[in-house]
């Protein structure tokens, strides 16, 4: 399981590298990649499961589709998103389906927001499958 990410210098927003061995492991590490660039660490405090759907015609739109409802769900739901349960990313015909099963908490005054992100960017982002990894670049728009 080799899962990471790494932000890298970028005008006005805030750009990272993801990296997953699979579809999920780049889709896991592309919401810490999220979760950390909008909050400081904390104790993780009441937890809620919360499970959901998603589709679209590519795993670019999936995959910022999937970080837009968790960005909402913090932001207009005062939700935070903790880590990822289950995750599970199939295709069919030509539509990609993501199916989780992510943890979080109500959002308390423990939690310190580092800054809001109005938007997840399709800018340069692009995933590639490299011998036996998947990459891409996302931009959070702040």
């Amino acid at each position: 399981m080799t899962a990471n990410y790494k932000f890298i210098d970028h005008t006005a927003d805030i750009a990272c590298e993801v990296s997953g061995d699979s579809l999920e492991e780049l889709f896991t590490a592309s919401v810490k990649a999220w979760r950390s660039s909008v909050v400081e660490e904390t104790k993780y405090l009441k937890r809620d499961i919360k499970k959901f759907k998603l589709k679209a015609t590519s795993k670019e739109q999936l995959l910022v589709d999937f970080i837009s409802e968790l960005n909402f769900k913090l932001f207009a739901r005062n939700w935070l998103f903790n880590f990822v349960v289950l995750l599970e990313i199939k295709q069919k015909n030509n539509t990609w389906i993501l199916s989780t099963e992510i943890e979080g908490m109500p959002l308390s005054q423990d939690v310190k927001i580092k800054q809001e992100i109005k938007a997840i960017t399709f800018h340069q982002m692009n995933i590639e499958k490299t011998e036996n990894q998947y990459r891409t670049l996302i931009v959070f728009d702040i």
